[in-house]
């Protein structure tokens, strides 16, 4: 009996050993390739900076639309932007003009 009962401690033993390896194992692993991972952590810095740049691309857009818009007010009226506002919306055309149509 003495013999089975050191049988069962040292299985017992290696069993415990193995599930905290398997464990070890799981968890590595997960945080090398899992949802929060080094490898997802990567894409998303690649993401970031594709939005970033988006973004810059936006605000400049964005910035020439509030210069234009200054342009018109009525404090610092751009007499240039406005004829040629005015001949986009009314469709007149100077004599010197070319127009090119495309649709």
């Amino acid at each position: 009996m003495i013999i089975r009962h050191r049988w069962r401690t040292a299985a017992a033993q290696l069993a415990l050993w193995l599930v905290a390896a398997g464990a070890i194992v799981y968890f590595s692993q997960q945080a090398y390739v899992g949802a929060h991972g080094l490898v997802a952590s990567r894409e998303f810095e690649a993401e970031i900076a594709t939005l970033s740049e988006q973004l810059a691309s936006l605000k400049e857009t964005r910035q020439s639309y509030e210069h234009r818009i200054d342009l018109l007010s009525s404090d610092q009226l751009d007499p240039d932007l406005l004829d040629e506002e005015a001949r986009v919306d009314l469709g007149w055309l100077h004599p010197n003009d070319r127009v090119v149509e495309t649709r």
